[in-house]
């Protein structure tokens, strides 16, 4: 019967430092292989959640106008009065990066997660067309823009 006191099996230290060497270096190039994939996901997200909101921005203040019966009056670099008949008139606003229809906000704060927006609506000579820009004021300060082009089903005034 052998003395267990006496069993020389185990791991040495200098077996540990190799094993926690190998494993560093697994974890570094894993690290570094992820990393550019997470920072593509992240901007192809932000990408994504600025297409949506310039599309339902656009797209609210376009149903509108493609309703108008009068050419729109615009007030300013970011306010815009679309009359859709003779005794309704719509207003749209941009408040604290926030788009405003009548007064009352279209979409909530948590829409917007920081991006502020901006529009602008001008006649050309098809109809209007209607720029709107989304920006982050955050770390990245990215910005894109889209127009939109839109025919009236009234003919315009002139």
């Amino acid at each position: 019967m052998k003395n267990v006191l006496h069993n020389k099996k185990g791991i040495s230290l200098i077996e540990i430092l190799v094993g926690s060497l190998m494993f560093a270096l697994i974890a570094i190039t894993v690290t570094a292989v992820i990393a550019p994939m997470m920072m593509a996901y992240v901007r192809a997200n932000n990408l994504a959640e600025y297409n949506t909101l310039l599309d339902s921005v656009g797209n609210q203040i376009v149903s509108d106008l493609a309703r108008s019966t009068s050419a729109p009056v615009q007030m300013g670099a970011d306010v815009v009065e679309i009359t859709i008949n003779t005794d309704r008139n719509i207003v749209y606003t941009v408040e604290n990066g926030s788009l405003i229809r009548n007064g009352s906000p279209v979409f909530a704060d948590g829409f917007y997660k920081g991006k502020s927006i901006n529009f602008l609506v001008e006649e050309d000579k098809s109809g209007y067309a209607v720029v709107v820009t989304v920006e982050s004021g955050g770390e990245t300060g990215m910005a894109i823009e889209r127009t939109y082009t839109i025919r009236p089903l009234m003919l315009m005034s002139s």
